[in-house]
């Protein structure tokens, strides 16, 4: 059993999505937290309880694709990111997603996150099954 935390942007289709791995994931065994990315603004997060982090985001821009900027900015008030196991996923439009993915996971490992696996997905049944294959 692993304890995870789930950090996602608040787009409410990325919800739909974190909700999905977190359910599947419970259905594993697991134990899930979930928090919302609140930018500059909010408290820090620690993730030193957790076992695993799972980032989530949508794409903003309509060719070149990005991660939102309140991700990197949650990322800077995060404490014990060296070393931390993490997954990120991104909720896919038509252009430029592997560019945000990739946008993403390199400003996770710019904090020290060791990041073992990504996907898009694209709803709540993405989300439980990729959480139970992956987990």
């Amino acid at each position: 059993m692993q304890k995870i935390l789930i950090l996602h942007s608040e787009d409410k289709k990325v919800t739909a999505v974190a909700e999905g791995i977190k359910k599947g994931a419970e259905a594993s065994g697991h134990r899930v937290d979930i928090k919302l990315a609140t930018g500059a603004s909010g408290q820090d997060i620690s993730f030193h309880p957790y076992d695993l982090v799972i980032v989530g985001s949508e794409k903003k821009g309509l060719i070149k694709g990005r991660p939102p900027e309140v991700m990197s900015e949650t990322f800077s008030r995060c404490k014990r990111t060296v070393g931390q196991e993490s997954m990120a996923f991104l909720r896919p439009s038509l252009f430029g997603n592997t560019r945000a993915l990739r946008e993403l996971m390199n400003e996770m490992e710019k904090h020290g996150m060791v990041v073992r696996d990504f996907a898009t997905l694209k709803s709540t049944a993405d989300g439980e099954e990729f959480s139970q294959e992956k987990l």
